[in-house]
């Protein structure tokens, strides 16, 4: 390892130590700085190359501790100091409005009367023509992002020097622009995100814009979509990154062959590149490295990847250390780290197997096979240190993601470089563009296809929960980093890969049988501030909402328990009504899973109505509007859903559910004590078993008369942070007072009952 990639490694390893074990104990840091610098002496009575990587460890290991705490203090700290009692406040735009589930958002920087600008995020209700350089005035409530206030730290703002999040209220004024090149970039990237509008049709210029220049608002709102890309293991492909920058390099190399030239060429397009898609860590790790490979020769020196790595590794931290706290970044530098250490090892092996081998005689084939053990080997190469960190922060693992992308990088090849041509000439003529955009969008629905055929594929994605996964993992681990450095022929990988595809087959049957959701099993999920109930009956599996306010993403929550219980498709969805806490991750449900019949109110002009039953209508899952009481008998478990009763707000308007089998349940949604009274007049309710309490333990329902109507023995109530007082004190009380047992999900998690 050189000494500069020795240095890199060392000072981000006490930039992570400070920002993920230390983040606000600047003393202790300090400490730890000044004992590695001390300690950092006893490199003196050693010689050679020992003293100095010793003295180079711990002495970056002190400036990594240094600066993270000199950093905090310049940038972050002031963000405390933003007035927001005095009056309108005044930014700058840093780039171009996105839309949001409720309006819009801008990031900027705020000008104070001292002192450095600080980055912001400002989210506003109605629509503007901002653009990239407005110097803005407004009125705005903030609350920090780097976790020291009362919320979590939001690690993709700090990690893009972003320290406060601002609601905008009242209008915004323009007053005043700056036009310096630094916004350039930005303004083109706009014009690229529209000429793309006016290229590629609705089912394709979301992919497309998000592909070039990292524009994902229209994307990220298509939720079978990118669950689809996410599960197959592609969602990398539209986060903009090295894979892209090393298209457009060979893109532009293709036409510039002198490495002069192209090095005069190749390093302003890159840049501007860099900033178009607004030198995310990301893509800043890779532009770096590529400026390294691009000079090198210039300068007659060979480019070395671990120590162009290192470099890229240093700078970012040093312009920023809470980069390291960024999951893109994590991800790149692991992807990158895993295909510099092993790629070359496992596709050396697949090599020499396929010389050896007398069996493929064609050249053709040959080459064929040469290019699948490279796309192999790369992948596998980025996969071995990306994994874990998947597993850690997303929960999940693909493992259709090596053949996924086997089938899909060459076209994500074609359709970038073809895209950006199709801009190009469509800024020149724009007929001329519209033809040339037809192969690229060929290009992206090839890709989506794929996606979702894989995404489609039972287990195609499990969870880091699951310890028998966690398992395998281990063995895989051992697997592909023992074979490569043992120089293992490809022979030698046959038993090993075979015998992992026999053991993680019987992973997937046994897990199943390991006691979690049986047969009459009723479960309320801990989706935070929300709802979702899972009821087993046999093989039948019904689901009551699915949906929370709190950040959860209650989609995945149910997937996972779904998957990890061995149930791959769903009887019965059944919303109460379309309120996003209990029904925002229906999209994800679906997505991922097979639903026979969707049962739902009149949704009454919901935009996320809209989407769950264009969605559902796609997949092919039967929909049944309740207007009357509805009985569904699956095996030994009756269900019967009664109509909305209440003519006021949509609480008041939604659906019930009664079930009766092993555990005799009462679902009501956020139906209020009135409607609670105009169910018992309408429905003669027997005593029940469990109450899943309604609207989240509000003070407004769980009624006297429903308690005693119905007995329940056992008061789920399903409830994360909120600002509402959820559940009440006065609901609380009341079930004790009719010595009811409550669980709550903020509390214990996944309350399963019964099984």
């Amino acid at each position: 390892m050189r000494k500069l990639a020795t240095a890199a490694f060392s000072f981000a390893a006490a930039v992570i130590i400070s920002q993920y074990l230390l983040l606000g104990r600047s003393m202790l840091i300090c400490g730890i700085a000044t004992a590695a610098a001390a300690t950092s002496l006893v490199g003196l009575l050693f010689r050679g190359n020992i003293r100095l990587r010793i003295m180079i460890i711990l002495l970056s290991l002190s400036a990594g501790c240094l600066w993270s705490c000199a950093y905090a203090a310049i940038y972050s700290a002031p963000a405390s100091n933003v007035d927001t009692d005095s009056g309108r406040l005044t930014a700058i735009v840093g780039d171009l409005p996105s839309p949001t589930a409720r309006g819009y958002r801008i990031d900027a920087r705020i000008r104070p009367p001292t002192g450095p600008q600080i980055g912001a995020r400002l989210y506003y209700n109605h629509e503007t023509n901002l653009k990239p350089g407005d110097i803005i005035e407004f009125t705005a409530q903030f609350r920090r992002t780097d976790g020291t206030g009362e919320i979590e730290r939001i690690d993709d703002l700090i990690a893009r020097g972003t320290y406060l999040i601002g609601y905008i209220s009242g209008d915004i004024s323009v007053v005043g622009s700056e036009n310096g090149l630094k916004y350039v970039p930005k303004r083109l990237a706009g014009a690229v995100a529209s000429m793309i509008d006016r290229l590629y049709g609705e089912d394709t210029a979301p992919f497309m814009k998000a592909l070039l220049v990292g524009e994902r608002g229209d994307l990220s709102a298509q939720t079978e979509l990118t669950t689809a890309l996410s599960a197959s293991g592609i969602s990398h492909v539209v986060a903009i990154s090295g894979m892209h920058v090393s298209f457009l390099m060979s893109f532009l190399a293709a036409f510039v062959k002198n490495k002069r030239l192209f090095a005069f060429v190749g390093i302003p397009v890159l840049v501007m590149f860099m900033a178009m898609t607004g030198f995310t860590p990301s893509i800043s790790r890779a532009g770096i490295m590529q400026l390294f490979l691009i000079c090198a020769p210039i300068f007659k020196r060979e480019s070395d990847s671990l120590t162009s790595l290192g470099a890229a590794l240093i700078l970012l931290l040093a312009a920023n250390p809470f980069s390291c706290v960024s999951v893109g970044f994590q991800l790149s530098f692991a992807a990158t780290l895993g295909i510099i250490l092993f790629s070359s090892r496992i596709d050396a092996a697949v090599t020499d197997g396929l010389h050896e081998s007398n069996r493929i005689k064609s050249k053709a084939a040959k080459s064929v096979m040469m290019f699948i053990s490279k796309s192999l080997a790369t992948t596998i190469g980025a996969l071995i240190f990306t994994l874990p960190l998947t597993g850690i922060h997303f929960g999940t693992v693909s493992l259709i993601a090596p053949l996924t992308n086997l089938l899909t990088l060459w076209a994500v090849s074609v359709t970038f470089m073809s895209g950006l041509v199709s801009c190009v000439l469509g800024f020149l003529f724009l007929p001329l563009g519209s033809v040339v955009a037809v192969a690229p969008t060929f290009g992206v629905r090839y890709i989506i296809y794929v996606a979702r055929l894989m995404a489609a594929i039972p287990y195609s994605t499990v969870y880091s929960s699951n310890a028998f996964i966690v398992c395998w993992l281990a063995y895989i681990y051992i697997l592909f980093i023992t074979l490569p450095l043992m120089k293992a022929r490809l022979k030698q990988y046959i038993l090993p890969c075979c015998f992992a595809v026999i053991l993680l087959c019987a992973i997937l049957l046994v897990s199943p049988l390991v006691p979690g959701m049986g047969a009459g099993t009723l479960t309320v999920l801990d989706v935070g501030q929300g709802l979702s109930t899972v009821i087993a009956a046999n093989d039948n599996t019904i689901v009551i909402d699915c949906g929370s306010s709190s950040g959860e993403d209650a989609g995945m929550i149910a997937h996972e328990f779904l998957s990890n219980s061995g149930r791959t498709s769903i009887s019965m969805l059944i919303l109460t009504h379309f309120h996003a806490d209990h029904a925002n991750g229906v999209e994800y449900l679906l997505s991922r899973m097979s639903v026979s019949a969707l049962m739902i109110p009149d949704p009454e002009d919901s935009f996320l109505a809209e989407d769950i039953i264009s969605l559902a209508r796609q997949r092919g899952t039967d929909i049944i509007y309740v207007t009357e009481t509805l009985g569904v008998s699956l095996g030994n478990l009756d269900i019967i859903i009664y109509p909305p009763l209440g003519f006021g707000d949509e609480n008041e308007r939604g659906l019930s559910i009664l079930c009766m089998g092993d555990v005799s349940a009462l679902i009501t949604g956020d139906m209020p004590a009135s409607g609670e009274r105009t169910l018992l007049r309408f429905a003669e309710l027997p005593k029940i078993d469990v109450l899943v309490v309604g609207h989240h333990g509000s003070r407004f329902s769980t009624s006297d008369e429903l308690l005693d109507a119905v007995s329940p023995r056992i008061a789920v109530i399903s409830s994360g942070y909120n600002t509402y007082g959820h559940p009440s004190p006065d609901t609380i009380r009341r079930l004790e007072r009719f010595s009811v047992v409550i669980y709550r999900t903020d509390q214990m998690g996944h309350v399963s009952i019964g099984g």
